[in-house]
């Protein structure tokens, strides 16, 4: 299997961490129980259910939204047969970024989870640059 499809499967193995890490970050704020997650979570608090499961969710929707990026270059990459160095790096430097990104943003530390953002986002540029030149 070529890298950047190893990345993209890494990718998804990926967030379902960070669902893992929302969902124990509702429990753990002790505004939510296993219960109220199982259930329709009509009854969640508007504010949120605190700082860290916010966090959590906010990079869990950042997160999609970059692989709705990332999939379908790979995806036509994979397609048209266009992997090369550039897409192998790209596809690393997006998977890798996200790495860090996440705990970062969880844990609230501003410049480093920027930084890992812009990393991943320059992942995606450079697939991007080879399916376009």
């Amino acid at each position: 299997m070529p890298i950047e499809l190893k990345y993209l499967v890494w990718s998804v193995a990926l967030f379902f961490v960070m669902i893992l890490a929302q969902a124990l970050g509702a429990v753990l704020s002790k505004k939510a129980s296993i219960s109220d997650l199982v259930g329709a979570r009509d009854n969640f608090p508007a504010a949120g259910l605190g700082p860290f499961h916010g966090r959590a969710k906010r990079a869990q929707y950042n997160f999609i939204e970059g692989m709705c990026m990332f999939v379908p270059l790979v995806l036509v990459a994979a397609v048209t047969n266009s992997f090369s160095e550039l897409t192998a790096l790209g596809a690393a430097l997006f998977f890798w970024g996200r790495v860090v990104f996440a705990p970062t943003y969880w844990f609230g530390v501003p410049w480093v989870r920027t930084l890992a953002w812009f990393v991943s986002i320059a992942g995606i540029l450079m697939i991007l640059w080879e399916l376009l030149f």
